[in-house]
């Protein structure tokens, strides 16, 4: 990460051989559970993954508050390893939080398979529904895919021009500039 970063890794990178280190995370608040009077877990995600951080239970975060992590990445004690994330070896311990954000609450669980979750309420909720690891997945396939074309196409010296496209107006559009038609008096396109 870079010097002005606020983090020293990504949720999904810590693993065994970074126990000892005091490391900074940033990222939203996936879950949060409580262990006694004086103890809660928090699981912290970003693009890369989920790393469960131990934190005082005083500490008040919730679903999707954004926050910065700092502690020293332990090993999990015997028992509570969770073999079904990269980083279910470790934790962070000894943790200090600042909230960088706070959220309320989402209108349904991001961390979650939202399949039964009405359509209308995630296409209202889009920026949370594109927290969702399924859609993180299909964005990052898309960007390959079209970076291969870009770089197939770059290597045969072929020239990538844009120009905009006029295409009928849409009910769901946003800030599209009218263009009106001559054909078709009180007809427009959209740019």
């Amino acid at each position: 990460m870079s010097s002005t970063s606020m983090r020293t890794h990504q949720c999904g990178e810590l693993r065994s051989e970074h126990i000892g280190q005091t490391v900074a995370l940033t990222g939203w608040v996936g879950r949060r559970r409580e262990h006694g009077e004086k103890l809660a877990f928090v699981d912290v995600r970003d693009h890369t993954g989920i790393t469960q951080c131990v934190v005082d239970n005083d500490v008040d975060v919730r679903s999707e508050y954004v926050v910065r992590i700092t502690g020293v990445v332990r090993a999990r004690p015997e028992g509570t390893v969770n073999s079904t994330l990269p980083t279910g070896e470790v934790e962070v311990g000894d943790c200090q939080v600042e909230v960088l954000r706070s959220a309320v609450a989402p209108p349904f669980p991001i961390d979650a398979r939202t399949d039964d979750v009405d359509e209308n309420l995630r296409l209202k909720h889009r920026y949370l529904d594109l927290r969702r690891e399924r859609m993180q997945t299909n964005i990052r396939v898309r960007a390959a895919v079209n970076a291969a074309i870009r770089n197939a196409m770059e290597r045969q010296d072929f020239v990538e021009v844009e120009t905009p496209m006029l295409v009928p107006s849409t009910p769901e559009g946003a800030r599209e500039f009218l263009v009106p038609s001559r054909k078709e008096p009180g007809s427009f396109y959209a740019l």
